[in-house]
């Protein structure tokens, strides 16, 4: 007689990978139909590879509902979509989502909440988000003015090769005093302590905002 309790196991470790594979497959086909601009087909494979937990498909569906590519242009979609990604850590979600609270785009403008999600997303790594990040920083848009973190940031893009990052710190390094030029350094080659300086500039504004608007 077959001993469930013993067969069971495997049977389901069996299904998982298979179930990965099928997941792999499908995020593979959506993003390559995707970059080719065969849109429709592209959501044949991307739908059920994000139901299937694929963050990555989840959020070249928002972009086809944002742009209106292979179906109807849908903000509101474009704006759950990336909600969703970027509250499962999907940092591509996240700097998306925080584009369009900026812009005020299917969503109302918030700049301080789109400061923290690019935030999040930096931290994972994200260039873009770092970028964006220390543009922020450096116009006060959404937290206080502050030129020596973006300086930091870009300075930190900019050791990764990218040219807008370099312009851009080279631009604001005539802004800054000596101590303020030293003190970037010293942030770009120390992460945590950016973040938490970043961390708490974000407390400093939501605090301000309460008791503006309070």
């Amino acid at each position: 007689m077959t001993n469930f309790k013993m067969v069971l196991p495997f049977l389901l470790i069996g299904f998982s990978t298979l179930l990965a594979s099928t997941t792999e497959e499908l995020a593979h086909e959506g993003e390559v139909a995707f970059y080719h601009q065969n849109y429709i087909e592209a959501r044949k494979s991307l739908i059920p590879a994000s139901q299937q937990g694929d963050l990555q498909s989840l959020y070249y569906l928002g972009i086809l509902a944002l742009r209106g590519y292979g179906t109807p242009v849908d903000y509101k979609e474009a704006i759950r979509i990336f909600r969703e990604g970027s509250q499962k850590g999907h940092p591509e979600s996240q700097v998306a989502l925080a584009i369009l609270m900026i812009e005020g785009i299917g969503t109302p403008q918030d700049y301080l909440k789109a400061s923290v999600l690019l935030t999040k997303a930096a931290k994972q790594g994200n260039s873009d988000a770092q970028l964006l990040l220390g543009w922020l920083f450096r116009n006060g848009i959404g937290v206080k003015e502050n030129k020596t973190i973006s300086y930091a940031l870009w300075n930190y893009v900019a050791a990764q090769g990218n040219d807008w990052a370099r312009i851009n710190r080279d631009a604001v390094l005539y802004e800054l005093s000596e101590p303020e030029l030293y003190r970037g350094q010293e942030l770009s080659s120390n992460l945590p302590k950016l973040w938490n300086l970043i961390s708490a500039e974000h407390t400093k504004m939501n605090k301000y905002l309460r008791k503006k608007h309070g």
